[in-house]
């Protein structure tokens, strides 16, 4: 439990001075020891002056410092640690002082917003108006003073809103600690439901309550009711708290009351309003109900719905839902680290080991012989191919005659033709004797003589250039060409 919000209003060196007078007291009564008659008178008067009632939460919450400070123990009705004692009671009061500030500035900037019973639809006048005063809030609001106003006054909001705000501002509605304010219940607006013959019924179920305590105790991620989104531990899990108790939520209802109030800075009165008696109210409402019935069921809505279950908040898993993000990336860096020693180890390894021989060719293995008892596959017979039909050739008939140049012009041709070898003259055989000159004409007349080309020659593939013998005429010493 935390004990900073479990004796919230109650300052350690009071709640210290009463709880070791109070167990003085049972003590000597139970005869365990004895005192003298002027200490015991002292012990009295002083006793005197607080309420049973009181003294019984003195005696819970002095009970349960001791539990979660157990190094008080040895400080406490020792003369010679007195100064030890209170420094570390100061400091105690400094830690809950600035508990109560960090909750208070952190709803300062939101509880506007949770006010709005639609998220969308945010409330008129508004809230906010940038100057960062709140004296237009609490009473001076329209809607927030029907948040404030005590529950069995509301009806007069419903007769005449404007008549019902002025009597909250000049006093006529008077709110005090014994006076439930409406924004306890439920509704959209708070209150609607209120049955005056059946107050209890909806009692600290208003959803302006419940979005603050998701925000104080859960994270305000979680203020309308969705899944946490923290990036730490929240206070639930700090503190230990695994349920919801009378003190949580009178801590709570603390927090919505100031919070929607005209008051710029924290005061424990507010006209005729008293925080500390507010707060104690709370406490005694719920564990003080001749109800068990209801106040178990009360306890167990709470636990559902800042917990998610009736039994609480399982103490023994405090990084369960709470840690799931640092728990996360916790878990993933001690993976990282231990697989970048495991490689560096094996890069070591690997250096210090000696080499190892070539390790050998792989061996192929042999295709496997054909199965004995398989069907071989028929193969297709091959059909017969068509003999193709001789195509006729054509025979080309016989081009003209191209004349000759003449004998001493004609230039040698750069490709060379075929020239069928009965077109082409025999020269005579050579004799052993001097050579004989031959005139040109002579020669071209030779030629002119040669047998012509049978016509089987001209449906060859040689060139058919020449079909017709040339008459050759001389005149001295030139060769001329004439066509037949």
């Amino acid at each position: 439990m935390n004990y900073r919000l479990l004796i919230y209003q109650y300052h350690y060196m009071a709640c210290i001075n009463v709880g070791l007078a109070l167990q003085q007291r049972d003590a000597v009564e139970n005869g365990d020891i004895t005192e003298d008659e002027d200490l015991r008178a002292s012990r009295n008067k002083r006793l005197s002056k607080i309420s049973p009632k009181i003294q019984d939460r003195y005696k819970i919450n002095y009970a349960r410092l001791l539990q979660l400070a157990p190094s008080l123990k040895p400080l406490l009705g020792d003369p010679q640690k007195t100064s030890e004692l209170n420094a570390i009671i100061k400091k105690m009061d400094a830690a809950i002082s600035a508990t109560c500030s960090d909750n208070t500035l952190c709803l300062k900037g939101q509880i506007g917003h949770y006010a709005a019973f639609n998220c969308r639809s945010p409330i008129m006048p508004p809230i906010y108006d940038g100057t960062g005063s709140r004296t237009h809030l609490g009473i001076n609001h329209p809607i927030l003073a029907q948040f404030l106003c005590p529950v069995r006054e509301l009806k007069a909001f419903s007769e005449d809103a404007d008549k019902a705000q002025k009597k909250l501002q000049n006093g006529k509605i008077r709110m005090t600690a014994s006076a439930l304010p409406a924004f306890l219940w439920p509704g959209d607006l708070p209150g609607k439901d209120y049955d005056d013959n059946n107050m209890f019924e909806g009692m600290f179920e208003g959803h302006l309550l419940e979005r603050t305590m998701r925000h104080i105790f859960t994270s305000p991620s979680s203020a309308y009711g969705g899944e946490t989104r923290v990036t730490r531990t929240c206070n639930a899990a700090l503190h230990d708290m695994t349920t919801v108790e009378a003190a949580h939520i009178a801590y709570g209802c603390l927090q919505v009351r100031f919070g929607i109030s005209a008051k710029n800075s924290w005061s424990e009165i507010d006209g005729d309003f008293n925080y500390r008696d507010f707060y104690n109210n709370i406490i005694d409402l719920i564990d003080d109900s001749p109800d068990p019935e209801w106040k178990d069921d009360l306890l167990k809505s709470w636990n559902m719905k800042l917990f998610k279950s009736e039994e609480g908040r399982d103490s023994n898993s405090l990084t369960s839902r709470d840690d799931a993000i640092s728990g996360t990336s916790r878990e993933g860096r001690d993976d990282d680290l231990a697989r970048v020693h495991a490689q560096m180890a094996a890069r070591r390894a690997a250096k210090t080991a000696p080499p190892r021989p070539p390790s050998p060719p792989p061996s192929v293995s042999p295709p496997p012989p054909p199965s004995l008892h398989t069907t071989p596959r028929p193969i297709p017979a091959r059909k017969p191919v068509p003999t193709p039909r001789p195509i006729p050739r054509k025979v080309a008939a016989p081009s003209a005659p191209v004349p000759a140049p003449p004998c001493e012009s004609t230039p040698a041709p750069s490709t060379p033709k075929r020239i069928s070898p009965r077109k082409v003259a025999v020269p005579p055989r050579e004799s052993t004797s001097a050579p004989t000159r031959v005139s040109p004409c002579k020669l071209a007349a030779s030629s002119a003589r040669a047998e012509p080309p049978s016509p089987s020659d001209l449906t060859g593939s040689e060139s058919n250039d020449e079909s017709e013998p040339i008459q050759v005429k001389c005149k001295k010493g030139r060769a001329k060409v004439a066509k037949p």
